[in-house]
C-alpha cells in the first residue's frame, strides 16, 4: 500500500457514505501517523488492503462500500489495492481507551486511524489466536509472517516503543491460553529484531 493508494481510497469512501466517520485500524493505520515514510521502513510495503470501519456502523453501508472498492471489485483492478469493511464490533477487541488515543488522518476530516501501539497489540493478538487454532485444529488458515514483520520493522526503525507496547498487552484481559501465545509471539518478534531466528514461528 502507498500513502496516495489508500488516500485515494478513502476519498472514494467518503464519496460513498458521506457524513460517516471512518476507522482505519490493521497495518494500512500507520499512514496516519508516519504518512512520509516509506512504506519498506514501517512494513506496509506487501500491504494489499486497508482495514476501516464506519461510524455510525450499519451492514447495508458496509455492503456498498465493499461493491465498489472491496476484494476483486473496481478499485481493486484499477490500483491492485482494496478496502476491508468491518463490522465495528470487531473493535471490543481493541485496549481499553484505544478512541482516546486516535490519530487524525493527514487531509481528512473525520477519519482516524489507530495509535500504531494499539494496532500493535491487535496484530500480536490476532497472531497469537490464529496460532492457537491451528495448533487445536479448529482452523487450517496461516497468517503467515505478514503482521510479525510489519512490527519487527517498526521496532527496528525506533517508530514503535517497546516499553509501551509490553505494557499494553499486559493490560489486555484474554484467556489465559492467548496471554501464553501473545507471549510467544512476541518473543519471536524480539528474536527477529535482534536477528535471530531460532523461536517457534522463525525461518
Amino acid at each position: 500500500m502507498e500513502f496516495s493508494t489508500l488516500t485515494a481510497l478513502i476519498s472514494r469512501a467518503q464519496a460513498l457514505v458521506p457524513s460517516r466517520r471512518i476507522l482505519l485500524f490493521g497495518s494500512s493505520s500507520l499512514f496516519a501517523s508516519f504518512p512520509d515514510v516509506d512504506p519498506e521502513i514501517i512494513g506496509t510495503a506487501v500491504t494489499l488492503d486497508a482495514d476501516f470501519f464506519i461510524e455510525p456502523d450499519d451492514e447495508d453501508s458496509r455492503r456498498r462500500l465493499d461493491a465498489e472498492l472491496g476484494e476483486d471489485k473496481h478499485f481493486h483492478t484499477e490500483t491492485g489495492r482494496y478496502g476491508d469493511f468491518v463490522d465495528l464490533r470487531l473493535s471490543d477487541s481493541f485496549p481499553a481507551g484505544w478512541r482516546d488515543r486516535l490519530v487524525p488522518m493527514p487531509g481528512f476530516e473525520e477519519v482516524f486511524a489507530l495509535h500504531p501501539v494499539d494496532m500493535a497489540v491487535s496484530k500480536v493478538a490476532a497472531t497469537a489466536r490464529s496460532r492457537l487454532a491451528l495448533r487445536m485444529g479448529r482452523d487450517a488458515v496461516d497468517r503467515g509472517l505478514k503482521d510479525i514483520n510489519t512490527i519487527v520493522a517498526l521496532l527496528r526503525a525506533g517508530r514503535l516503543d517497546r516499553a509501551a507496547l509490553d505494557e499494553r498487552l499486559r493490560t489486555m484481559d484474554y484467556e489465559p491460553a492467548l496471554i501464553v501465545e501473545c507471549g510467544r509471539v512476541m518473543a519471536d518478534i524480539y528474536a527477529r529484531v535482534a536477528g535471530k531466528y531460532f523461536l517457534a514461528g522463525g525461518t
